[in-house]
């Protein structure tokens, strides 16, 4: 059962997001167990990051919904082995991979990759329980506009 937050925060974005990120999220809960899930309702961006300390300093992979495609996100995606070369980002520490759907989570090399960054990632001395923490942002969101008013085209 999705969260009642995500939900929400997702309710502008076409299904096919809606689905790759709730499904995604579905695959790394499952994989990372237990894990604290990190809802952000962003200026940019609707994200569940995933932590085993509960808080942003401890994210080591997420998963970020935005108009027209998810991206995985691993903000220190620079430690990481990546032989293949299938990151993305130039900046110091953040790398990314877009997926093309679900599938995308599911490819082994990709699941190594977060694997990694869970093998790396902060750990609390004790045990780690799963919990949600929810932030929402102030201000103006860019989300995905509808297509209110449109006309079919006549074919």
């Amino acid at each position: 059962m999705e969260p009642v937050d995500l939900v929400t925060f997702l309710a502008p974005y076409p299904p096919s997001v809606r689905d790759v990120f709730l499904e995604g999220r579905a695959l790394l809960l499952r994989r990372l167990q237990p894990v604290v899930e990190l809802h952000y309702d962003a200026t940019s961006a609707v994200c569940a990051g995933f932590a085993y300390t509960g808080d942003l300093k401890g994210n080591f992979v997420g998963l970020a919904a935005y108009a027209d495609h998810v991206t995985l996100i691993f903000p220190w995606g620079v430690k990481l082995r990546d032989r293949e070369g299938r990151l993305r980002g130039e900046g110091k520490q953040v790398r990314h991979v877009r997926l093309a759907g679900v599938e995308t989570l599911r490819d082994p090399y990709v699941l190594q990759l977060v694997d990694q960054a869970a093998a790396n990632a902060p750990r609390p001395e004790s045990k780690v329980r799963h919990a949600i923490v929810v932030k929402v942002y102030e201000g103006a969101k860019r989300r995905p506009k509808a297509d209110k008013g449109k006309k079919a085209k006549k074919r």
